[in-house]
């Protein structure tokens, strides 16, 4: 690299975008052009330049005009970016505001958050119903499965707390729901809802 290129290098800065955004980019509906068009749009704002020329866009990325104006009205369309209109010294301007995608980011990664959760208490009940038909050597029948969601769903029991209620039945040699219902009962009775909880109140309790 000679010195004049190397110069230029070293002057012509750097575009921050979030890593947020590179690895979410095509979950948000985005094509690679549509992010190169918004990389080109960040690289302008950071040089405080809010509504570049097409023109401008174009040659720096080698899309035609049109195409550059297509790119951004889809990304408006997504909610990507805001078209605002601006007064700036009693003068109104137009300005491209890149802020909208993180709103989008933060509904996509909820989302994404809550699907984790939900699978995470799939793959949980099903580990508990394996493990009540092990304790009670017989398949559990679908009104038992029904009896276990209904725990889970309406009753808010922890998932560990149910398995510590099976430990319960079966340490009394009571292989059925309904024992193991009126014990979450009687722990409910005493305000336990959690394996914490429970743990708590027998150390109080001082077993």
């Amino acid at each position: 690299m000679n010195e004049n290129t190397f110069d230029e290098f070293l002057t012509s800065g750097n575009t921050n975008i979030s890593n947020l955004i590179i690895q979410n980019y095509s979950k948000l509906g985005m094509t690679e052009k549509d992010l190169i068009v918004y990389l080109e749009l960040s690289l302008y704002a950071q040089k405080g330049i809010q509504f570049p020329m097409a023109s401008n866009m174009a040659n720096d990325t080698g899309m035609d005009e049109s195409t550059i104006y297509t790119i951004i009205q889809g990304l408006i369309k997504l909610g990507i970016i805001e078209l605002k209109t601006v007064i700036d010294h009693h003068q109104q301007r137009d300005i491209y505001s890149l802020t909208p995608i993180f709103k989008r980011l933060e509904v996509l990664l909820t989302q994404q958050s809550d699907e984790n959760q939900k699978n995470q208490l799939m793959s949980a009940t099903e580990e508990l119903f394996k493990k009540i038909e092990v304790e009670f050597g017989r398949p559990i029948s679908p009104i038992e499965q029904d009896q276990v969601h209904q725990w889970i769903d309406d009753d808010h029991y922890s998932i560990e707390l149910i398995d510590l209620a099976l430990k319960e039945a079966i340490l009394n040699q009571a292989y059925s729901m309904k024992y193991m219902d009126r014990i979450l009962i009687s722990w409910e009775k005493s305000n336990i809802k959690t394996a914490e909880q429970l743990q708590e109140r027998r150390k109080k309790l001082g077993y």
